[in-house]
């Protein structure tokens, strides 16, 4: 069986960079903004992220299926989608550390202080929320990209399995 490698690092790392290039442009559109009057436009930038995150395991298994015109069984492809999956959320985490350094994304103090400016901790109760908060823009932030990361890969490699089909069935057997 041919490596897998090569396969896992191109899904996993274009998915990562194509995410990253998503939340520069939700930060430039505003869209991230607690105040946005316009939530659509967050809700649209959330569903491209997890669209994003779907296709590093379909990218993966695409380039594994094409590369070496085979056929791979389902549990291959979700294998192929979490080794991607995992790439895409350490890289896209790097990507992301990166830009806040540059200063193009906010950092999670600044973060944290644009939805103390909106009010939304000035209700009873909000110590609360802003410790819910805090928890989301610091670790909670490394914890779902990782989850949804694995969890998007994995199903993004079983689609890809099933769509991406080359050479025989009886060659998918042998390999197996």
């Amino acid at each position: 069986m041919p490596s897998k490698i090569q396969s896992i690092l191109v899904g996993g790392l274009l998915s990562a960079v194509t995410g990253v290039i998503v939340a520069v442009a939700q930060q430039m559109s505003g869209a991230s903004d607690p105040l946005n009057p316009q939530p659509v436009l967050g809700v649209i930038f959330g569903l491209l992220g997890c669209m994003v995150a779907l296709s590093s395991g379909l990218v993966a298994v695409w380039h594994y299926t094409s590369e070496n015109e085979l056929t791979i069984s389902g549990g291959q492809g979700v294998g192929i989608g979490v080794l991607a999956g995992i790439v895409y959320a350490v890289a896209a985490i790097a990507l992301s550390w990166l830009l806040v350094a540059v200063g193009l994304l906010p950092s999670p103090e600044e973060t944290l202080d644009m939805v103390r400016q909106s009010g939304a901790f000035d209700t009873p109760g909000a110590e609360q929320a802003e410790a819910i908060t805090k928890i989301m823009v610091t670790w909670g932030y490394l914890v779902i990209t990782a989850i949804s990361g694995i969890v998007m890969g994995l199903i993004g490699g079983a689609i890809g399995a099933a769509v991406f089909k080359r050479g025989s069935e009886e060659e998918m057997e042998l390999s197996e």
